[in-house]
């Protein structure tokens, strides 16, 4: 399974609800064309350029497709990548830890029990400031609202809180859901990146 980015006392974790099969090929996450994830970052200011652009990501789809793409060139991307990620006090990790999935609508990405606690279990002891989820508003639901009482699953941030951090619901960034339109997921990513930055600005730097 794909390595998590996740030290503690970092920032900000975004969480999404399995890693895709590309991402496992490849070793590092929201590598699909209909992924907006890292563009959405850069638009957010939460990260102060786009961390993996366009260019480099035909590069590696190229690479794996005709078989040029060596492996300790990969490995040099994701720990240049990590590195700047880790920097930045920036997190990456999957409710569902089992599996790599085809599609985030794949029925075996959905988390099970288990792996909610074995999640919250890590929060509670790695102390993020901040839980992004990138995940549709539906499945955040059905994930969590056995546990926490009034959970709706509005976009946005949360008036609940997991193991001391704060929630935001930000929608999947793979695809148009029900609930989150293009034009408002960006108004949450702009809220969010607001957020940090005054969050940073007040001596928060996340790692």
């Amino acid at each position: 399974m794909i390595n998590e980015v996740w030290d503690p006392n970092m920032m900000a974790v975004f969480v999404s609800p399995a890693a895709l099969e590309l991402s496992e090929k490849l070793g590092f996450r929201h590598l699909h064309t209909r992924d907006r994830f890292w563009e959405l970052l850069e638009l957010g200011g939460i990260t102060p350029k786009r961390v993996i652009t366009s260019q480099e990501r035909k590069a590696l789809m190229d690479g794996m497709a005709d078989g040029s793409l060596s492996n300790p060139v990969r490995l040099m991307f994701i720990e240049k990548k990590t590195s700047q990620l880790l920097r930045l006090g920036i997190g990456l990790t999957e409710l569902n830890r089992r599996v790599a999935v085809a599609s985030e609508k794949d029925r075996s990405a959905i988390p099970d029990d288990n792996d909610i606690k074995q999640f919250l279990a890590k929060v509670e002891a790695l102390h993020p400031r901040i839980l992004a989820f990138a995940i549709s508003p539906d499945l955040f639901v059905q994930a969590f609202q056995i546990r926490y009482q009034g959970l709706t699953g509005t976009p946005g941030r949360q008036e609940f809180q997991m193991g001391g951090s704060e929630v935001w619901l930000l929608g999947s960034t793979t695809a148009q859901v029900r609930g989150v339109s293009l034009t408002a997921q960006e108004d949450l990513f702009l809220a969010l990146g607001e957020h940090v930055s005054a969050l940073r600005g007040g001596g928060g730097t996340g790692t």
